[in-house]
């Protein structure tokens, strides 16, 4: 391993010698004058305009011709940032030797005119050379919208030019001698490519050939090992956490190795110099066989026709085989018809095969691909009793679907009609979308579960984030979320640029947009971009959490140890809030490049509508800023505001929304939740006290009922045992002894069901324990109370007669036999 250790560093050092030695090389060369510089960009945008005026461009000819248009703007922008840095070196070597008006000056020297006259000139001339400069960046952005005009032009001109129809009589009368004439020019190709054989094979191909064989190799010796320890018949897998990763172990294992051969191959015989139409027939038939191989890879790990515990889709066993059949049905036959297609298409005149094979082409494509598109091969794997949607995808998918049958079978009329390369374009765009959008879908299931795996904290992954973090082992991790959703839109940027260029949208033009996008729209003085935005949230988010730094750091360490009362020190952290807030706001603002002068203008005119009418708004807006920043009160709390008790729902801008127990919503202006006292009963934990009073015969023994009582609370399974349950005895009154039982509950949800279950025990026990007579029912008094003084009453004790039955005598004071009340 040293050995090797220092072969590389020495290596490196050699690699690094000779950059040193030919950068060295490169600034010795006598560089190119400015003058001939802007002559020779001129001529080349030139020679690209007459060009671009020019009919009979190919897309393959536009695209060089921006290449050659986007490097000369390249070059006039380097130009121009040298010469914008000279520019402003010059100014700066010329500011103290400017002649300052009204100022009683020494006579200058002769040297010092010369010394400012040369920097005048040298400014000058750099003042020139940038003009030129933008003048040549301008043009070439000209000549590069208007190239990226004429190539869109193109392609909407090749794809809706109408061709001869295929149930013409001209098309049968020309298609025999153009079908000889194809497989005699294909065949001439094949026969000479044989002859020639590997003779045109250089050494310097085969040194990239043997290295990249040397790489699958050694792949698939990798793979092989982890397909046998962690793909779904190896030796390390939980089938519930790592479905998805054995999954797409055992899919990659089984595709990447044969897709490197295939291009390995294509690379090995386009090295022969294959003759025309050759040349352009191996690229698209290593293509095309990726695409099967994926396609195969796909059905056999994500379908799993015949392993149901692996199945990536909830899938019927018959919808899974079905739709795999199909699926590879579909690529099979559509592969082989489109290269046989391609490859008699490639002739100089095939205006009757072209027709007829794009009709056979496309119909036996959409055939092939409507059971894939049936309901059949979606249908949902459903418990017995689930509400769960009958079909994969639910209604939204059925009607995709939808659209997508009618699209494939739009092919056929358009094949009918003479569009044949609308028609075939039209199938290869609509498989190349979904096999896309199937692949971005199992790459996010993929991150998806790889990071809830290294989240988990019995997986070793998950145990050593902990330990490099000095985390607890039994800690929660959300991080990951955050990296799936960057991961999730670094995904959508690629859709959005692959799509399209399936769609065989110019690339370049999207490009443009991105760039547009990030560059920014001006809007007045205000440039508003994606970059500008982003780094606008970085700075705010950064600001926000050195605040809270400073915040905690002031909270915990510095005012505990000063000798300061306690209302102070909540003032000082709530005003460090408020600052750290403020500030960020305004550094996110400056990044986002919002002048401050014209936000105080905006400001003030504000200021000036709130003193007209807008007061009520402005202080419910306010009020809304600052409930979300202290968040008294948040999303799931259960308060009472106004008379209001419910739920907090949603906490929006000028007003909260409570759900009541009554399933009624009520929208409270914000302003109200700081100008009136607010309970919060989840504000710092959703705990709750349960209180039980009860009454039992004078003659019952305290130490028994204070033990009966503690016992019941002990044996209900949502009452906490720290705090522990509390009795009381609270006093010895004419009707008995009163005692009080305090229970704790962690849910305030949970107060109700232990109120109830807690009487319901009490009452069985003081029965079966002959403290209470079961007769007289409605002499029984079992009250609960919650902690803030909600009085659950069973049966009016003021209201109910004094014995069970209706017609019963009025109670004796003082009689040892009469029921007990509790």
């Amino acid at each position: 391993m040293r050995s090797l250790a220092r072969l590389a560093l020495f290596l490196l050092l050699l690699i690094g010698v000779a950059d040193t030695a030919s950068a060295q090389t490169a600034s010795q060369q006598p560089q190119r004058p400015f003058g001939q510089l802007t002559d020779l960009w001129t001529r080349q945008l030139d020679r690209i305009a007459t060009r671009t005026e020019q009919v009979g461009l190919l897309p393959v000819e536009i695209d060089g011709l921006r290449e050659q248009a986007t490097d000369v703007r390249t070059a006039a922008i380097a130009a121009a940032a040298l010469a914008r840095n000279d520019l402003a070196d010059t100014k700066k070597l010329l500011a103290p030797l400017e002649i300052k008006p009204g100022t009683d000056a020494p006579p200058e020297t002769d040297a010092l005119k010369e010394e400012r006259q040369r920097l005048t000139d040298q400014a000058t001339l750099n003042e020139s050379r940038l003009k030129q400069c933008e003048v040549v960046i301008a043009r070439a952005d000209q000549l590069l919208e208007r190239l990226t005009k004429v190539r869109s032009e193109l392609v909407f001109q090749t794809l809706t030019r109408r061709d001869l129809s295929p149930l013409s009589a001209e098309v049968w009368t020309k298609i025999g001698p153009q079908l000889g004439t194809a497989l005699e020019t294909l065949g001439t190709a094949i026969a000479t490519w044989a002859r020639n054989g590997l003779t045109p094979l250089r050494k310097q191909d085969l040194v990239p050939l043997a290295f990249w064989a040397a790489i699958t190799i050694g792949l698939w010796w990798f793979g092989r090992a982890l397909r046998q320890r962690f793909g779904r018949s190896g030796t390390h897998v939980n089938l519930q956490r790592y479905r998805t990763i054995a999954t797409a172990i055992d899919g990659l294992g089984l595709v990447l190795v044969p897709i490197l051969a295939v291009w390995l191959v294509s690379k090995l015989l386009l090295a022969t110099a294959p003759p025309a139409p050759l040349d352009r027939l191996v690229p698209e038939v290593a293509i095309r066989l990726i695409w099967l191989l994926l396609v195969f890879g796909m059905t056999a790990a994500g379908l799993s026709p015949g392993r149901p515990e692996w199945r990536f889709m909830p899938l019927t066993d018959d919808s899974a085989q079905y739709l795999s059949q199909a699926l590879r049905r579909l690529m099979v036959v559509g592969v082989a018809l489109d290269l046989v297609y391609v490859a008699l298409t490639r002739g100089a005149d095939h205006s009757a095969i072209a027709p007829v094979g794009a009709l056979i082409l496309t119909t036996t494509v959409a055939l092939l691909a409507l059971p894939a598109l049936s309901n059949r091969s979606w249908q949902a794997a459903r418990p017995e009793g689930s509400d769960l949607p009958p079909m994969i995808g639910g209604t939204w998918w059925s009607i995709i679907r939808l659209v997508l049958t009618v699209m494939v079978l739009s092919s056929i009329a358009f094949a009918l009609a003479g569009y044949a390369t609308l028609a075939s374009h039209l199938h290869a765009a609509i498989s190349a979308t979904c096999a896309l959008i199937a692949i971005a879908l199992l790459l996010h299931q993929l991150v998806s579960d790889l990071l809830e795996a290294a989240a988990a904290p019995d997986t070793p992954p998950g145990a050593w984030v902990r330990r490099r973090f000095g985390l607890p082992p039994d800690t929660t991790i959300r991080g990951q979320h955050l990296v799936l959703l960057l991961f999730d839109v670094a995904l959508v940027l690629l859709l959005a640029i692959a799509i399209p260029a399936a769609w065989n949208v110019d690339i370049d033009a999207i490009l443009d947009g991105f760039g547009q996008l990030l560059r920014g729209v001006k809007v007045g003085g205000v440039t508003i971009s994606l970059g500008n935005v982003g780094m606008a949230i970085i700075a705010f988010a950064v600001c926000m959490l050195l605040a809270r730094l400073v915040r905690s750091i002031v909270r915990d360490r510095v005012l505990p140890s000063v000798d300061a009362p306690l209302p102070l020190r909540q003032s000082i952290d709530a005003g460090l809030n408020y600052v750290g807030v403020i500030v960020a706001i305004l550094i996110g603002i400056g990044a986002l490049g919002v002048d401050f002068t014209n936000l105080a203008i905006v400001l003030g005119a504000l200021s000036v509508g709130i003193g007209l009418g807008l007061q009520n708004i402005a202080n419910n807006v306010i009020s809304g800023v600052i409930l979300l920043v202290e968040r008294p009160i948040k999303a799931g709390d259960w308060i009472i505001v106004s008379g209001h008790e419910g739920f907090v729902r949603r906490i929006n801008i000028r007003a909260t929304e409570i759900e009541t127990f009554q399933r009624t919503h009520v929208i409270v202006p914000n302003s109200v939740f700081l100008q009136n006292p607010v309970v919060n009963r989840t504000y710092s934990d959703t705990s709750s006290r349960v209180e039980l009073k009860i009454t039992v015969p004078l003659g019952t023994e305290v130490a028994a009922m204070e033990g009966l009582l503690r016992e019941a609370a002990l044996g209900h399974a949502r009452v906490l045992r720290v705090p522990a349950p509390i009795v009381r005895f609270m006093r010895i009154s004419s009707s008995g002894l009163d005692f009080e039982l305090f229970v704790f509950v962690s849910r305030l949800e949970d107060r109700q069901i232990v109120t109830n279950d807690l009487n319901r025990s009490l009452l069985a026990k003081l029965i079966e324990l002959k403290i209470l007579d079961p007769a007289p029912m409605s002499e029984l008094k079992l009250r609960g109370l919650d902690r803030v003084g909600v009085t659950l009453l069973h049966g009016d004790p003021e209201s109910e007669p004094k014995s069970g039955h209706k017609d019963a005598p009025p109670e004796k004071s003082g009689d040892a036999d009469a029921p007990p009340k509790v």
